[in-house]
C-alpha cells in the first residue's frame, strides 16, 4: 500500500496578501497623482499672478495714450498670451470741490478700472487707476 503523503511548502504569497499589498500601492499612486496635479494647478496659478500685473501695466499704457477717446471695453492679449482676456471700464470724475486742481483739470480726471481673467478658475487680476487726460 501507497501512502500518499501530502507536503505543503510555505513559498510565495497568499491571495489575500497580494490583495492587500496592490491596494496600498494604488493609494500611493492615487496621492501622487493628486498630488501632480495641484502642483500644476498651482504652477498655472503662480504664471497668471506674474504676468497679470505685467499685461495691466502695458494696458494701462495704451490707454493714456489716448484716454479720452479709448472706446475699447474688452479684449484679449493675442497669440502672445493665449486665453487671458481683459475688460475695462472708465468712469469720468468730477474734483469741482477740491481747491488744488485747476479748473481746466478738474472735469478730465479718468478713473480707469481693468479686470484680466485668465484661463480657468483663477481668480481674476484687478486694477484701479485715476489718471488726468490732457490733450
Amino acid at each position: 500500500m501507497w501512502i500518499l503523503k501530502t507536503v505543503y511548502r510555505k513559498e510565495g504569497f497568499t491571495l489575500l496578501e497580494v490583495m492587500i499589498s496592490v491596494s496600498i500601492i494604488a493609494l500611493v499612486f492615487v496621492s501622487l497623482f493628486r498630488m501632480q496635479s495641484g502642483t500644476i494647478s498651482l504652477a498655472q496659478t503662480g504664471q497668471f499672478n506674474t504676468i497679470a500685473p505685467i499685461l495691466a501695466a502695458q494696458l494701462i499704457a495704451r490707454i493714456e495714450q489716448d484716454v479720452k477717446n479709448w472706446s475699447q471695453s474688452d479684449g484679449d492679449f493675442g497669440e502672445s498670451h493665449p486665453g487671458i482676456t481683459w475688460a475695462c471700464e472708465i468712469f469720468d470724475i468730477s474734483l469741482d470741490a477740491l481747491d488744488f486742481i485747476r479748473e481746466e483739470s478738474a472735469d478730465s480726471l479718468k478713473k480707469i478700472h481693468i479686470k484680466i481673467t485668465g484661463p480657468g478658475e483663477q481668480t481674476p487680476y484687478e486694477v484701479t487707476t485715476w489718471r488726468i487726460a490732457v490733450e
